[in-house]
């Protein structure tokens, strides 16, 4: 465990000591207001969502909207950007190295199933509307927020970027004029330690602060059976992070200034390791019933492969720090106003990596990886009578570098030596050492406008459209070797050719291509609490390089891919029935794909394709407040996927062709929650608090390799908040109430003989305190 938890929080602690003292008067912090208007009859309360650039209420536009309010975040003890998927319909994610380390969101299907870093996604993640380019720095924590937005379906228009799939938005709370803050401590099982909080001080009458801050360690849950790594368990927690935001505002102008900086330095998730044999007509995986690997290991003889125990050559080690600066300035001139968004985010990460699971060091890899961005947007808003508009102009400039290692120590065919006291193989390997070196540059303009008219009282028509123009640079320079050579008395490295004789080396290439993406929608208000609406969109990806480790037999022609494009229609209602009792809303959706960018992995390293590919499915929100104190909540989806003629490889060279599910995309998904507060004399109460999640079998790999194929899972978890007043809340939680084994990550190595699992946390039970001023 990173022992920086005290000295980072005393810091922290000092510092918003003196932004209290500069306060002028400290008052109860307001609630969130974007998230949630306090509803005043006892019914549900009117959200309010950022979905088009400005505030609307949920209930009035016509999107697929999921909204979490900062206050629900907080409450509910949600830890990072990946624990709000589970409340979503359609959206599910997977983590390649395990939670907090990366992360692939993953929307009605469409998600990028690769472990890379050179690569954007189709699920965009924006905070505070910045587009944050970085899959690395996707799966952050998450502290001090007024809200979270999950939007489902191309956002090609306003947003914009590479959203096919849909986008998540983070929007922080902000400095107010009115003094306040709150801090909460948590402690849980595995020596889990969390504080955060935020307080805002005005410092004159335009000006205004907010100081928000998070540590998060804990000593993981996974335990290493290799002596030399006892103390690096698995699946810790150790990040910590501040933000300082400053607020100008005239009443003309409201300007708002951001600094943020974070880092973590934990040991990941480590996996498990499951023997594999390949069929020789499909080139599929499945479970290889010796449970001994090609080296002869089998986990069962180590007491590893148990629920969290692990053998492993490598601590898996994960450090990452990031840097984010926003400036953001607007201007209301009455029928319109002007929004200009600067922004800039650095980004490390170093990531050690026991790719097969085991005390053998079969196979073990690091991934350096470093990226500057920054972007510049200008728009207007405008209204009139029966119209509104916005319009902008966007500008974006990228630079990534990485620099992966790999060690394969592949042990010869034929030789089944094995200590006769370890129990391990101590035969002859083939080793190899991988080494690739890759740069890539981003540019990418463009221009946007979406106009909505008002047909009739009850019937609004929307058009929009964006133009986006692109350029890529890259280049990438390979190498590969033996580290001992045979024949030689003395070890030396004995340089191999690094890909294939295909493969330009050192490769350098560019992309530019304009896009265009676009939405024409109709809103059907039928009354108060009824809205129709239908949409017809255009979403663009744009096309790219592989990067990184290639799979054998690959040609230069290959390491390009092209742009994608979908077509995507949807149909939906949103309704507010029983005088704000219940809130019932549905959407049916179709996506039909031209050029889908697939990833795919095979032998030692993976690619992107262009492949033909559809998806249609449903989806249902209720919230309903039946009686006083009495919320509930579900979500449920049905989806179908496939991806047209993929082409995996099988054993002895050929290939094999076939349709196939799209990874991370189950058919059914499910999630709910109760809430109910008792009230108590002296404004006192409790609430009890049950929510639950489900999802379906789905595939890890777009092979629909069987040997990748994750099970079904239902997970519950459950909390008692005792509001003891105005200011202070306690609480005690359970998270995975059942201890549920789930298999959140499966990643195939068949040409190595095995598969890797990575599991989800197992029962976690805690408390918190919880202080509003």
């Amino acid at each position: 465990m990173t022992r920086s938890f005290v000295s980072t929080s005393s810091t922290i602690a000092l510092t918003v000591a003196a932004m209290l003292a500069s306060a002028p008067v400290a008052a109860q912090e307001a609630a969130s207001a974007p998230a949630a208007a306090e509803a005043d009859n006892g019914g549900l309360a009117e959200i309010v969502v950022t979905a088009q650039k400005r505030e609307q209420n949920l209930q009035k536009v016509g999107i697929s909207v999921t909204a979490v309010s900062g206050d629900q975040i907080l409450e509910r003890g949600i830890s990072n950007s990946i624990d709000l998927i589970t409340r979503t319909p359609s959206v599910d994610n997977y983590s390649p190295y395990g939670p907090g380390s990366s992360a692939n969101i993953v929307i009605r299907g469409i998600g990028l199933n690769d472990f890379g870093e050179g690569h954007e996604a189709p699920v965009t993640v924006y905070v505070d509307e910045f587009y944050v380019v970085n899959v690395p720095a996707v799966d952050f924590a998450l502290f001090d927020l007024d809200r979270a937005e999950i939007l489902r379906g191309p956002q090609g228009t306003l947003f914009g970027r590479n959203s096919t799939g849909g986008l998540v938005h983070y929007v922080t709370k902000k400095p107010t004029q009115e003094a306040g803050g709150f801090v909460k401590g948590t402690y849980a099982r595995f020596n889990e330690l969390k504080l955060e909080g935020g307080v805002t001080a005005p410092l004159t009458d335009t000006l205004s602060a907010r100081l928000s801050f998070l540590s998060h360690h804990s000593d993981g849950y996974i335990k290493n059976l290799n002596p030399q790594f006892a103390k690096d368990k698995g699946g810790q927690a150790g990040t910590d992070a501040v933000r300082l935001q400053l607020r100008y505002d005239d009443g003309d102008w409201d300007v708002l200034l951001k600094g943020e900086y974070g880092r973590t330095d934990k040991v990941h998730t480590y996996y498990e390791q499951t023997p594999s044999l390949r069929d020789p007509v499909t080139g599929l995986g499945s479970a290889d019933p010796t449970g001994v690997d090609d080296a002869g290991y089998n986990e069962a003889n180590f007491g590893a492969g148990k629920r969290n125990v692990a053998y492993t050559s490598n601590p898996q080690r994960l450090k990452s720090k990031g840097s984010t600066a926003l400036l953001r300035a607007e201007r209301d001139f009455g029928d319109i106003s002007f929004t200009s968004l600067t922004g800039y985010m650095h980004f490390t990460r170093n990531l050690d990596e026991d790719c097969d699971a085991s005390p053998n060091t079969i196979c073990v890899a690091t991934f350096p990886y470093k990226s500057d961005t920054a972007t510049q947007e200008f728009r207007a808003f405008g209204k009139g009578d029966g119209f509104n508009w916005t319009a902008g102009v966007y500008g974006l400039y990228s630079k990534a570098r990485n620099n992966p290692n790999a060690t394969f120590n592949v042990p010869v065919s034929g030789d089944t030596a094995v200590d006769p006291v370890t129990g391990l193989y101590n035969g002859a390997f083939f080793p190899i050492n991988l080494a690739a070196n890759w740069k890539m540059r981003t540019t990418s303009v463009a221009a946007f406008a979406q106009g909505e008219v008002e047909l009739t009282d009850r019937l609004t028509f929307t058009l929009g459209g964006r133009i986006t123009r692109d350029s890529k640079k890259f280049n990438e320079r390979d190498n590969a070797s033996l580290r001992s050579c045979p024949g030689f008395p003395i070890p030396t490295n004995c340089f191999l050719p690094p890909n294939g004789p295909g493969i330009a080396n050192p490769y350098r290439d560019t992309y530019k291509k304009t896009l265009i993406s676009g939405k024409a929608a109709l809103d059907f208000q039928v009354n108060a609490d009824l809205l129709l609406f239908a949409s017809v969109s255009r979403g663009t990806k744009a096309g790219g390089f592989n990067n990184g480790f290639y799979p054998g037999g690959v040609s230069t022609a290959q390491i390009p891919y092209r742009d994608e494009n979908v077509i995507a229609y949807e149909i939906g209602e949103k309704a507010t029935l029983f005088d704000r009792k219940l809130r019932f809303n549905t959407s049916f959706f179709y996506y039909d794909y031209n050029r889908y960018q697939t990833f795919n992995f095979e032998g030692i390293g993976g690619l992107l394709t262009n492949q033909s590919a559809n998806a249609y499915g449903a989806e249902v929100e209720i919230q309903a407040a039946p009686v006083d104190n009495l919320e509930l909540r579900f979500g449920g989806s049905w989806l179908e996927t496939k991806i047209k003629d993929v082409r995996n490889g099988v054993p002895g060279g050929g290939v094999y062709v076939a349709d196939r599910e799209m990874s991370n995309a189950p058919k059914w998904t499910a999630n709910g929650a109760i809430a109910y507060t008792v009230p108590l004399a002296n404004d006192r109460s409790l609430v009890f608090n049950w929510d639950w999640n489900y999802r379906s079998s789905r595939y890890s790999n777009n092979f629909n390799d069987p040997s990748v194929k994750m099970p079904g899972y239902f997970k519950h978890n459950a909390d008692i908040s005792f509001n003891v007043n105005e200011n202070w809340q306690l609480q005690a939680f359970v998270r995975n109430i059942g201890n549920k084994l789930a298999i959140t990550k499966a990643f195939q190595f068949n040409d190595l003989g095995y598969v890797q699992y990575i599991y989800s946390e197992p029962r976690v039970f805690g408390a918190s305190a919880l202080y509003r001023f």
